[in-house]
């Protein structure tokens, strides 16, 4: 099988690059103790995972008053930022991945806050491999909308046909395909595999290491 070639790497950080459930579900639990409300099992919020805090919290909030999702969000977001790397772990292959291919333009697009995304990669010492890092922060659509993708490639100068998007969830196979570039998911990360296949991902790997049978 011949591999296709890229010039720009787009990856997704949560459930892609890092398993941050853990951390995500106890600052979820600790804001909603806060609040009053019940606390959920970890594996139920992780299960909410993807679409960025807002819909996080509106879904462990079992959709309750505006009110109280307007206290809920800086409460979580100063709990998430104090304990976002307390568990956290790199999955499997992200620096060989990295590694493998910084001379390609490596961009990132996460529906976390830039901030928050650019002080987990410092931690775990990957920042310098990016050259864009893009939030809902950065655009006015968050994914799946194409403006985070279609802003990364402007700015680096590249073309749809030789861009990659890599992801867990729905949201960033939906996100490549309104883009028009090339998408592939990952089963190790927050979504199935039948989700995966369900938003037509091109390729579906089990191993982030597995890209490099696929691209180059």
């Amino acid at each position: 099988m011949a591999k296709k070639r890229i010039e720009t790497l787009i990856l997704d950080l949560d459930g892609t690059l890092i398993d941050s459930r853990l951390d995500i579900a106890r600052a979820a639990n600790y804001t909603l103790a806060k609040l009053g409300c019940p606390q959920l099992p970890e594996e139920q919020i992780a299960g909410f995972i993807g679409g960025g805090v807002g819909p996080l919290l509106k879904k462990a909030l079992g959709n309750r008053s505006e009110e109280l999702f307007e206290r809920a969000l800086p409460i979580y977001k100063q709990r998430y930022w104090e304990h976002c790397t307390d568990y956290t772990t790199l999955y499997s292959g992200v620096k060989e991945i990295l590694s493998y291919y910084q001379d390609k333009d490596i961009a990132m697009a996460t529906n976390k806050l830039v901030p928050m995304t650019m002080k987990i990669l410092e931690h775990f010492e990957i920042a310098s491999y990016f050259k864009l890092v893009l939030g809902p922060d950065s655009v006015k659509n968050r994914k799946p909308h194409p403006e985070a993708i279609e802003k990364i490639l402007v700015q680096l100068g590249n073309p749809k046909e030789t861009a990659l998007i890599v992801g867990d969830s729905h949201f960033d196979i939906e996100t490549g395909k309104n883009a028009g570039i090339m998408t592939c998911g990952v089963t190790y990360g927050f979504g199935s595999r039948q989700e995966l296949e369900d938003s037509g991902a091109d390729v579906i790997i089990d191993r982030l290491e597995d890209l490099m049978l696929y691209y180059e």
